[in-house]
């Protein structure tokens, strides 16, 4: 998607990134290989390029959780290897830390990817920013901050957001993902996805865009059928079409996947659900009233 001039991503560094990497979904490593014309081309690093050098990403990993991108030696040296002297740590961190520079992150650049610096006695392992090296998680939270802030200066915050949702693949490095040191990004990523899907809801409705509207909360349904604020979203979208059997069927699924997870609807949800069975009772005598479920809902229960 072609987004409007001016959108955020530090317009007076580099012209392009010289490495991207995703971290929703797949984990992949690119790099840039080609500038001619508009748009670079990127090669991924294959897994034979990755595959030995689990412990460098793993530190690039952490470091891309890490605020403002850096870490402190004593940091990583913790997280990588809690068990080991001292010494010995120092010394892996090291070697990790080079083979992360010259065999991942190596740039046609006179700077580095990876920076070290002194700060208070300590020493702070970096990464590059954004402009140089680009991460679609941070994409994703900059592109959804950007959506607030023209909807606060009464503009178009719709090619934003869908250029955001666009980015969603899949779960923050699910690889990682029971791991301590990935838990605060993972929430603050976890937000921002639900903030874009409701976001993009609630001006696809306003913008009478009803069935793109419902396409995204079936999706999220699809992968999250426990997310009870989807459930009701979509609940609510479909009673004001007058689809009152659609959404009881939609709910008894969810509540049975709660109840599988030893968890059950919340009082609103309930709530909601016997007012559709009340005025189902009502509604469904009239020979006209629609009961087959429609074929987006069998989709959903076979992915989950």
């Amino acid at each position: 998607m072609i987004l409007p001039e001016g959108v955020v991503e530090e317009r007076d560094k580099p012209r392009y990134p010289l490495m991207r990497i995703t971290v929703l979904g797949e984990f992949t490593v690119a790099h840039v290989v080609s500038t001619s014309g508009d748009r670079p081309r990127y090669r991924l690093m294959t897994e034979s390029e990755l595959g030995g050098r689990k412990a460098a990403l793993l530190m690039l990993k952490i470091l891309i959780c890490s605020p403002r991108r850096r870490a402190t030696k004593t940091q990583l040296i913790k997280l990588l290897w809690p068990m080991r002297e001292s010494e010995q740590a120092n010394h892996a961190l090291d070697t990790v830390s080079s083979i992360l520079r010259r065999h991942i992150l190596s740039a046609s650049t006179h700077d580095s990817l990876l920076q070290t610096q002194r700060l208070n006695g300590e020493t702070y392992f970096m990464l590059a920013g954004q402009s140089s090296l680009w991460v679609d998680a941070d994409a994703l939270v900059n592109l959804a901050n950007t959506a607030v802030r023209y909807e606060q200066q009464a503009k178009d915050p719709l090619p934003y957001l869908e250029a955001a949702y666009a980015l969603i693949k899949g779960e923050f490095l699910e690889d990682e993902a029971h791991c301590l040191w990935i838990q605060g990004r993972k929430q603050t990523i976890e937000g921002a996805k639900r903030r874009i899907l409701y976001h993009l809801v609630a001006l696809y409705i306003k913008n009478d865009r009803i069935r793109r509207a419902e396409e995204l909360l079936f999706s999220f349904l699809q992968y999250h059928p426990e997310d009870e604020d989807a459930l009701c979203h979509l609940m609510h979208l479909l009673v004001e079409q007058g689809r009152r059997q659609e959404a009881l069927t939609i709910y008894h699924y969810s509540a049975q996947v709660l109840q599988e997870l030893e968890r059950e609807p919340a009082y609103y949800t309930q709530g909601l659900a016997r007012q559709l069975k009340s005025s189902l009772k009502l509604h469904e005598k009239s020979p006209t009233y629609r009961t087959a479920v429609p074929r987006h809902i069998y989709i959903m229960i076979a992915v989950a």
